[in-house]
């Protein structure tokens, strides 16, 4: 059924919207997001943004919604590119889409990983299945691997403590995925260290220590999928 041409505008005015509440974080930080600031910065009136999200809330969820699908969708798409030929290539592609779409957008990616804003309620039913996406890609990736008998796993990263092996075991019951534990460990290893070094470098925290921070990046990621036996 075709959409209406008030539909279609206000599709375009709530991106235009999320677009201003973007530059606003970008230049204040999230504390400088609200809907007077959004309104102003639109030469609109507060009421009339309610007309398009019901609260403040609501903008932060379709913007977090957002920037967890963009995330992922980066991380799909250069994970199945054809000229990769090994499983440790896919791996590699994740990180680098991983880290090149956080340093490409880091207002988005300090609205998913930053500071908490304050009042906001998350609703995790709506943002926690597209931030998944992106481990669920990578764990899908060590599966195929473990498998096709191209990786060679340490015990530890077979035998689990209790509670971590339970954790693990929830995650097979997500979005109706079954995958093996030692895949979704690794996938849960692989996120740890790629984030933790993400984090640090858009604070300028790596900076002072590690001159060449591109070279430091590709040789953890060279070395974390020698360690785990990946071939």
């Amino acid at each position: 059924m075709a959409r209406s041409r008030r539909e279609k505008i206000r599709d375009i005015t709530r991106e235009e919207i999320k677009n201003t509440a973007r530059q606003l974080m970008a230049e204040k930080g999230t504390s400088g997001l609200s809907i007077r600031a959004i309104a102003r910065e639109m030469e609109m009136t507060a009421s009339a943004l309610y007309y398009y999200y019901s609260s403040l809330n609501d903008l932060i969820t379709a913007l977090i919604e957002d920037a967890f699908t963009q995330l992922a969708d980066t991380i799909e798409n250069d994970s199945k590119n054809p000229e990769l030929t090994t499983h440790a290539e896919r791996i590699t592609a994740v990180a680098n889409a991983y880290r090149g779409w956080a340093l490409n957008n880091p207002t988005d990616f300090q609205l998913l990983y930053g500071n908490p804003i304050p009042g906001y309620s998350q609703p995790t039913g709506i943002t926690y299945p597209p931030a998944r996406r992106s481990f669920l890609v990578t764990a899908q990736i060590f599966s195929e691997a473990i498998d096709s008998g191209e990786i060679d796993l340490p015990t530890n990263y077979r035998n689990f403590p209790p509670t971590l092996e339970q954790s693990l075991l929830d995650l097979t019951q997500v979005d109706g995925h079954d995958l093996p534990l030692p895949a979704l460990y690794l996938a849960a290893t692989a996120w740890v260290k790629i984030h933790g070094h993400i984090m640090l470098e858009l604070f300028n925290l790596i900076q002072p220590v590690i001159a060449n921070v591109d070279d430091f990046f590709q040789y953890e990621v060279k070395n974390f999928i020698q360690n785990v036996g990946l071939k």
